[in-house]
């Protein structure tokens, strides 16, 4: 029952991850198209690559969520948790 609420939870948080990388990847696409410098471009690439693996952590949440044991849930939890947490500071940051 627990591990329910957690991969739930996980999955919800994922789907948040998703928006706020979408956002991020606005800000910095705009950025980069207005200065094209490196740093910007390393920006907008991050956040590209972060998105492609929260999409594919969704994907397989979505197919695999029967498979996934009690001992993964936590960390998995834990894990997209400070990922949310770091994207969320990132946002608030960069949106000033």
């Amino acid at each position: 029952m627990a591990m329910d609420y957690l991969m739930r939870t996980t999955f919800g948080l994922t789907a948040l991850n998703i928006i706020l990388l979408i956002a991020l990847g606005y800000i910095y696409g705009k950025n980069w198209l207005k200065l094209k410098t490196s740093f910007t471009y390393g920006l907008l690439l991050f956040t590209v690559l972060f998105l492609l693996q929260n999409l594919t952590s969704f994907y397989f949440y979505i197919t695999m969520i029967p498979y996934f044991v009690d001992m993964v849930s936590l960390h998995v939890f834990i894990l997209t948790l400070l990922q949310t947490i770091a994207f969320l500071v990132l946002n608030v940051i960069s949106w000033k």
